[in-house]
Parts: structure tokens; sequence; C-alpha cells
């Protein structure tokens, strides 16, 4: 499929709703709204331990996904541990495990120190690359929020230094290879930022990006996220950038043009789409939305897990009103539900990690 026809294709399917694109979802669905609601979650928690306060939060909200973060880490042993009380609590709660995911990218983001110094002789070090994703699936982790696909066609991009290769055909291929890799240790890969941020300056993290991005740059932008969905990723998360020539009054956090016009329809992923972290992050500028209307905006335009990587009391207040809003709107009530069908698709399909090991262990990690 040729990147220009997906791309005004979904201009033509701008109106579309949503709805239609889920129906390949299972149908069956006999837990209450407020589960099906958690699944559709992925929190963050504030320390190393599941303490009392944390794990009465969990309970309540009965989340789909853990997002880790180095302030949860202390050492391997303790990390192991942590993750095995929470899938403990998650199969009494829900009787679905927790997809417990973190930021590790080769390059860019660390939260546990790993993949360091792998393009130190240019090329990517591979046996120590599969070493550390091996460091990842022993622990208990299971989506890799990598690996990053906004290839910088604006050499002042923010994302330029978190992005290992120097051309589009360098990155296509480390990204194959990286997500193979993941799968072979049980771990599912997530493409991000969708449709791609290489073309604006501004960091999302402190001001929400804007502006026209060329025809030809959407689509060079799409081919790489394509071919790493043929690749195997199991999860493309969305970025909070406004695309004006695309969609010229939301983010793509909240666009249904860009993640089901585009994404699902048009590319046609199958997968899990989750937004980028919705709790500290400047992407309802100009919205005229609170929090949780966005939260239910970002569902309706496709997503099928909403981010909230920290204040965990605050995430279980959104989601009691997201829940309200909900329980008033049949429509939002059908996607929650297909949503959750997907989650719980995806959670039994996909290959579970093995036992962790000590053994595994060394060199001061």
């Amino acid at each position: 499929m040729r990147a220009s026809l997906v791309f005004f294709a979904a201009l033509l399917l701008a109106g579309a709703s949503a709805d239609s694109t889920r129906n390949s979802s299972p149908a069956a669905v006999t837990a209450p709204l407020e589960e099906q609601l958690g699944q559709t979650f992925v929190v963050g928690i504030p320390g190393q331990t599941l303490d009392q306060e944390t794990e009465s939060l969990l309970r309540q909200i009965r989340p789909g996904g853990i997002v880790l973060y180095r302030r949860n880490f202390a050492s391997p042993a303790q990390l192991e541990e942590l993750i095995g009380r929470m899938q403990a609590l998650a199969l009494e709660t829900t009787r679905q495990p927790y997809l417990i995911m973190i930021d590790e990218e080769p390059g860019g983001a660390t939260r546990l120190g790993l993949f360091g110094n792998v393009f130190a002789f240019g090329e990517p070090d591979w046996i120590q690359i599969e070493r550390d994703i091996s460091v990842l699936e022993k622990l208990g982790i299971n989506v890799e929020l990598a690996p990053v696909a906004d290839y910088p066609f604006n050499r002042n991009s923010f994302i330029r230094s978190r992005v290992p290769a120097h051309s589009v055909q360098a990155l296509t291929a480390f990204n194959q290879r990286f997500i193979e890799l993941l799968a072979r240790h049980g771990i599912s890969a997530t493409l991000k930022h969708f449709p791609g941020m290489g073309a604006f300056r501004t960091d999302p993290h402190h001001e929400l990006p804007a502006g026209r991005v060329s025809t030809g740059g959407l689509d060079e932008s799409l081919r790489i996220f394509q071919d790493g969905i043929t690749a195997g990723a199991g999860l493309v998360m969305t970025g909070h950038a406004v695309y004006t020539n695309v969609d010229p009054g939301r983010p793509a956090t909240l666009s249904s043009r860009i993640v089901t016009g585009i994404l699902r329809r048009q590319m046609k992923f199958q997968g899990l789409i989750i937004t980028d972290d919705l709790s500290e992050m400047p992407f309802l500028e100009g919205t005229k939305m609170n929090l949780d209307q966005a939260t239910c905006e970002a569902l309706r335009a496709g997503h099928n897990m909403v981010l909230f990587s920290h204040k965990l009391h605050a995430t279980k207040a959104v989601l009691d009103q997201v829940l309200t809003a909900a329980q008033s709107d049949p429509r939002l009530r059908s996607l929650i539900s297909k949503d959750y069908a997907r989650i719980v698709a995806f959670k039994k399909n996909r290959r579970g990690p093995k036992p962790a090991s000590a053994a595994i262990f060394g060199n001061g990690f």
C-alpha cells in the first residue's frame, strides 16, 4: 500500500465514526462496566513496593497495565518481586494479567540503564541488545514502549537525540530487527509516536507542537510505522501534536481522523493503540477540555488504552468521572466494551514471559 494513498484516503474518511472499526473485536463481554473501563487504563505507581495505599487504588482502578519508571527500581530482585506481587493482584482482581510496560529505548529514554552504548561503534551491538532484552523478559516486563519510529526529518527536531539511525532505511531496518527480537523473548513492541513527531522542534513534554507537515513528509513517516507494523509490533502509541493539515483542531491524541482514519482503517493495524502520557503533558492547550473529558475523547478517537504515568490518586478520580460519563453515553459504553474485548484477546494471544531468574543479573544491574 502506498503511504500517499493511505494519507489521502484517511482525509476522505475524516468524518467516519470509530465504531465500525472495532466490530471485529470479540463480542462476548460479561464484566461490569467499571471493570471494562479499568482495563483501558495503564497507570504508574509511586514507589518500589506495593504498599497498602497503592494496592487499594489498584484494586479500585483495576487497570489493564502498569508502566514502570526509575522510581520503581532499587534492584533486580526488588523489581522482580514487585512485578510478581502486582501480577498476583491483577489475577485476583480481574482474572487478567497486567501488561507490564517500560520505556527502555536503545539510544534514547531509559529507566533501568539497559541498552547503554549499544551504538558505541556506529552499528548496533545486537549481542548486547538481545542480552538486555532477555533481562526485561526475565524481570517480567511484557511490553516495551519502544522502538521510536519518529524519524527527524527536521534536523532540529526534539526527537533527534532519541533516534538510533541516520537514515530512514537504517531506522526501518533497526526497528524491524528490534521488534523481532522482542517477540522472540515474549515482549510486545510499541511503535511511537504516531503518526511521527520528527517534523516538530517543540518537545511535547513542555509545549504542544503544532504545524503543517508536508504530504511527502507524512507519507514517509507512515511508511516507517507501516514497516514496524508488518514486523509485528503489537502496540502503537500516538503523539501529542497537532497536524494542522490533517486535523487542525485536535492533537493526534484526540483525533479520530488520525487514530481511526489512518492507523486503524487505512493502515489496517489490528493491535492495541495507546495514548502517550495524559497525566503530566500539556496536550490540552487550546482544547478547552478538562482531563476526564479528554480521556473520553481519546477513547472515542480510537485508542484502546489511555496512559496515566503519574498521580495515581488523580487517575482514580479521572476514571470515576469517565465511568459516570459512560453510564449516560451508550456510544462510549459500546466503545469501552469493544476496547475491553480487544485488550483481553490481546493478553490471551500474546506469549507470556518466562519466570525470572537471578542468574541473569550481573555487572552492576
